[in-house]
C-alpha cells in the first residue's frame, strides 16, 4: 500500500435555505446553570436543510474525481472514519489506494445541524435503541443473540452505539434537496459510494445529475427504486457495483425475523442490477459469501476484514472507472 500524500483537506456546508419563523412565544431560560434569566426569542431567520462535506485531496490520485461516501440512516460520516477496533476506516483506506475522498453528514446528521420542530420539521427525531440497531445492522436473529461466525466485535457494541445519531422521519424532502445540490456541485466528477439508506438519496440525486457521476457503489443499499416505474436508461454508461455481506439467506431467518433491508437485496437493487445488464450497462453484483468471505454484517466497513473489502472495491474502481 503506497504512502498517502495529502495536498489539501477541508470542509464546507452545502444546500439548505433561509427560513423565517414567526408567531412563536418567547422562552424564559438561562444559558448556564445559575446564570441570569434571559428571554430567548425563537422567531427570526434561520438556516435549515444544509449538509456537511469534508474533502481530502491527494497529490497523485488514481482518478481526479473523489469517492463521495454517503452514510445510512441514523448514522453520520463517522461511519467511514474508524473501525470498531480502532484502525483507520474506509476513508483512509481509500486514500491509501489512491482515491480522493469526500465524507459527508446528511441533513440533520452529525455536523449538519438540526432544524426547529415543529416550526420547520413536522415532528421530533426518532432515537435509535440498542435493539433497533441490532436488527437494522443484522447483528443477529434477535436482540442480544449474535450470528455464529460474525465478524462484528460484540464486546464493542456500546462504542458502536455512541456514534449513532437521531433519525428524523419527517425531513426526507430536505435531505434529498441537499444531496441533489451536492451532486450538482460536483462538476469535476464524482464516484458515489452509499451505504444503506444513503442509497435511497444517492440514486435519486445521481439520476438528476448523471453528467457528474463516474461510478456508483451501493453498499447494502436500501433504496426501493422501482425500475419498472423509473427511467434508469441514463445510468447505462455508468459502472455500478452492488456489495452485500453475509447472513442474508433464509437459513438465517429465525422465528420469522427477516432483515429490514431484505426488500432491497431480493427486490429493487437486484432488479436495478439486472436492468442495467439488460441495457448493456456495466454492473457487478458482489456477494462476499459467494467469494468465500463469510461473517460480515451490515457494518461491514467496521469489521476485522474491512481493509480486504475496501481493497476489493478499489480494485473494481481501477478496472471499471474511466480515467
Amino acid at each position: 500500500m503506497k504512502a498517502v500524500s495529502i495536498i489539501s483537506k477541508g470542509s464546507y456546508h452545502i444546500g439548505g435555505k433561509k427560513v423565517t419563523i414567526e408567531g412563536s412565544a418567547p422562552i424564559q431560560t438561562s444559558f448556564w446553570p445559575g446564570g441570569p434569566p434571559v428571554t430567548y426569542d425563537p422567531n427570526g431567520d434561520f438556516q435549515a436543510g444544509q449538509m456537511y462535506v469534508q474533502y481530502t485531496r491527494l497529490a497523485d490520485p488514481v482518478v481526479p474525481y473523489p469517492v463521495c461516501m454517503v452514510h445510512g440512516g441514523g448514522s453520520s460520516g463517522a461511519l467511514w472514519e474508524s473501525t470498531q477496533d480502532g484502525r483507520p476506516g474506509w476513508e483512509f483506506r481509500f486514500l491509501q489506494n489512491g482515491f480522493n475522498v469526500n465524507v459527508s453528514d446528511g441533513v440533520e446528521r452529525g455536523r449538519s445541524s438540526w432544524a426547529q420542530f415543529p416550526e420547520i420539521n413536522d415532528g421530533p427525531p426518532m432515537f435509535n435503541s440498542y435493539a433497533e440497531r441490532w436488527t437494522t445492522y443484522r447483528l443477529g436473529p434477535r436482540y442480544g443473540v449474535p450470528y455464529e461466525g460474525s465478524r462484528f466485535d460484540y464486546s464493542k457494541y456500546d462504542q458502536f452505539m455512541k456514534q449513532h445519531v437521531p433519525r428524523w422521519t419527517t425531513s426526507n424532502a430536505m435531505v434529498q434537496a441537499a444531496y441533489d445540490t451536492y451532486f450538482a456541485s460536483m462538476t469535476e466528477g464524482m464516484i458515489v459510494m452509499a451505504h444503506s439508506q444513503g442509497g435511497l438519496f444517492s440514486l435519486e440525486a445521481a439520476l438528476k445529475n448523471v453528467e457528474n457521476v463516474r461510478g456508483v457503489i451501493l453498499v447494502e443499499s436500501s433504496s426501493d427504486m422501482d425500475v419498472e416505474k423509473v427511467d434508469v436508461s441514463s445510468f447505462r454508461e455508468i459502472p455500478f457495483l452492488f456489495v452485500y455481506g453475509d447472513f442474508l439467506g433464509e437459513e438465517y431467518c429465525i422465528d420469522g425475523y427477516k432483515w429490514p433491508g431484505a426488500f432491497a437485496w431480493e427486490g429493487s437493487m437486484r432488479n436495478l442490477h439486472e436492468k442495467l445488464l439488460s441495457m448493456g450497462g456495466d454492473s457487478t453484483w458482489l456477494s462476499l459469501p459467494e467469494l468465500g468471505i463469510r461473517g460480515n454484517t451490515h457494518a461491514l466497513m467496521m469489521e476485522d476484514n474491512s481493509d480486504e473489502i475496501a481493497d476489493r472495491i478499489c480494485e473494481w474502481m481501477k478496472e471499471h472507472i474511466k480515467r
